[in-house]
């Protein structure tokens, strides 16, 4: 009874090799756009009853509130596009508005781009760009049913090998595809996913490119999301890696020889068993048809575990008679030093400015002492000066008075009998002699002591010459005050 069923067993057998032999992954859609998922609002919590809710005007997706049954605002502000995806026969009520309402605000924008390689997971890190979206072998796997699904799909057309949802066993069908075109899940555009050759997904081909033999348009459009990403490039000799939109930090262990990728995967995957942890690896045809190995660290690039990881990678596909024609690594790690590249023209000009004055003061004869002293008496002047401006300035009132006594008025409080001695000291202070008061130059005085010459005395004609040209002097004197 078996042998009727012979042939049928072959023919299993030879889709499980070439299922082993191929190169397909399965793509899974990562982007999670539901109301009740808190990492989608920007104080990360879900919006209570009654408060009010934000979305950003470039909102040009989808938003589903299937979770939210029966929710209950005090306002919504929409987008100018997007959708609000509400369950079956499910309720968005508004209540009055209240202004002690919370607010809660949409923290994505924009499109849900197919082309952006942070959308998709199911390949490794150490993948370049163009291969971490689906590739024409790969299978796609997008949300279930019952989750809202949101995308805008790449501008040229690309192909995949099947499509099905995250809930489903069996993928749709090319008719079944097709008929998605229509439905407001895919954002304007062409419909532009298709499915693949199925003869060219079984095959290990010479050269997989990941879409057709021309894919530099595409790679564009990856790079073009993903290039603002790429930061600080943490290694000394970044490699160059096809498909990659970044400079690639890791290494690469190189054949020339037509070989199955799917033995190349299984000895780097003995040989890298114990870097696990540390380190992820790709292979890949490359565009001329030869096979490389991609090493990536997972945790920031170090340049010691991937010069391992290489050298063990190397030794191994040697050992299995396997030529590798090259293998390298990215060099040492480097630090991040932007701030200093920033601020080393802002500090360093003054430095080279003042070696430059040195040397002119050199060159004209000053010997460096004469430079020192020099810049010690600005240095000192410069102090000194803040120092005067730093110091608290006191004025002194003087007032020009008519001239006379001076009389201390009773202090209150004070006893009958020490106001007495007080006034007492003062009579006899000023019986002692009247004192002038230095600001003010009594006229009366100087007409007192004004005396030219003594007519009782010898006169001589210097004396009288004197005598005149001291008195003009004084009016001179009294005329300015």
């Amino acid at each position: 009874m078996l042998a009727p069923f012979a042939p049928y067993r072959k023919i299993v057998l030879c889709v499980i090799l070439i299922s082993r032999c191929s190169t397909a992954f399965e793509k899974y859609w990562l982007p999670d756009l539901e109301w009740r998922t808190a990492s989608n609002w920007a104080d990360g919590r879900v919006p209570e009853i009654d408060s009010r809710v934000i979305f950003p005007q470039q909102t040009r997706h989808a938003v589903g509130i299937a979770g939210a049954d029966n929710l209950r605002l005090s306002e919504i502000d929409l987008p100018r596009q997007g959708l609000l995806v509400l369950p079956r026969n499910g309720q968005l009520q508004l209540s009055d508005s209240r202004t002690d309402a919370k607010v809660s605000r949409w923290s994505k924008e924009g499109n849900i781009f197919w082309a952006d390689p942070a959308n998709w997971n199911g390949s490794s890190i150490a993948a370049p760009h163009l291969e971490r979206v689906p590739c024409r072998q790969d299978n796609v796997v997008l949300p279930s049913e019952n989750h809202t699904f949101s995308i805008l799909l790449p501008v040229r057309e690309i192909e995949v090998k099947s499509i099905r949802l995250s809930n489903e066993r069996q993928p749709f069908t090319e008719w079944e595809w097709q008929n998605f075109q229509d439905r407001r899940e895919f954002s304007r555009g062409g419909f532009t996913v298709k499915y693949s050759d199925l003869y060219l997904t079984m095959h290990d081909c010479k050269k997989c490119f990941c879409q057709g033999d021309s894919q530099s348009d595409y790679l564009e459009e990856i790079c073009a999301i993903q290039r603002p990403r790429c930061g600080f490039t943490g290694c000394e000799y970044p490699l160059t890696v096809e498909g990659h939109c970044c400079p690639y930090c890791g290494g690469r262990v190189s054949i020339s020889e037509q070989i199955s990728l799917a033995t190349v995967q299984f000895l780097a995957d003995e040989a890298l068993e114990g870097y696990t942890e540390k380190v992820a690896w790709h292979t890949r045809r490359t565009w001329k048809g030869g096979v490389e190995i991609l090493v990536k660290e997972k945790e920031d690039y170090s340049g010691n575990t991937i010069q391992e990881a290489v050298e063990n990678l190397r030794e191994m596909l040697r050992s299995k008679g396997i030529d590798v024609t090259n293998a390298e690594t990215a060099g040492a790690a480097m630090k991040d030093s932007r701030l200093a590249v920033t601020l080393g023209p802002l500090l360093g000009t003054p430095l080279v400015v003042i070696a430059l004055l040195l040397l002119a003061f050199l060159y004209y004869g000053y010997s460096l002492g004469h430079v020192l002293s020099g810049c010690m008496e600005a240095v000192s002047s410069v102090r000194d000066g803040i120092r005067k401006d730093k110091q608290k300035h006191g004025f002194a009132r003087f007032e020009n008075v008519p001239e006379g006594n001076v009389q201390i008025a009773n202090v209150p409080g004070m006893s009958g009998r020490e106001a007495d001695d007080d006034v007492e000291r003062i009579k006899q202070v000023a019986s002692a002699g009247r004192f002038e008061n230095p600001l003010y130059r009594s006229k009366r005085d100087k007409m007192e002591k004004r005396k030219i010459f003594d007519i009782d005395a010898p006169l001589s004609l210097t004396t009288l010459k004197s005598k005149i040209e001291d008195q003009l002097e004084n009016e001179e004197m009294d005329t300015e005050e």
